[in-house]
């Protein structure tokens, strides 16, 4: 049975406060726009929430342009264990450091639990558009 994915996003950094125990989500974004490419986006993150997780599984992200088979990379998988009320929040996320992005288009993180696929993030890729300079739009008044 795969768990229920509460919250998937995309964001600048994750890190779990010591202290409290809450996870902090800092600067969430779902596209990006580079200069050229290939480009590569220094740091980001992904944070998931799921519940009703009821057996010990592996969870895993991967990274890849949507619709291809292939994943870009694999971030290093999680050991997940079953809590002791399944309705439990499990939060975990991993930061990426240089994501390579080898063209404009449409990427996804994907969620793997025991190697299945269940569930996915977009990011949208934009190249930057280039201002022409030197060139002005006259109009002319009569």
């Amino acid at each position: 049975m795969k768990p229920i994915v509460l919250s998937m996003l995309i964001c600048d950094h994750y890190y779990r406060d010591a202290g409290s125990g809450k996870s902090v989500i800092c600067g969430t974004f779902s596209s990006i726009t580079c200069g050229n490419f290939p480009a590569v986006h220094g740091n980001c993150a992904v944070y998931v929430a799921l519940s009703d997780v009821a057996q010990d599984s592996v969870a895993q992200l991967h990274f890849r342009k949507e619709m291809s088979g292939d994943f870009g990379l694999s971030l290093p998988p999680w050991n997940i264990s079953v809590p002791d009320d399944r309705r439990t929040a499990i939060e975990i996320g991993g930061n990426i450091n240089g994501l390579l992005l080898p063209e404009e288009g449409v990427y996804e993180f994907v969620l793997t639990w025991n190697g299945t696929e269940i569930a996915s993030r977009r990011l949208n890729v934009n190249q930057m558009q280039q201002q022409q300079h030197g060139h002005h739009d006259q109009t002319s008044g009569e």
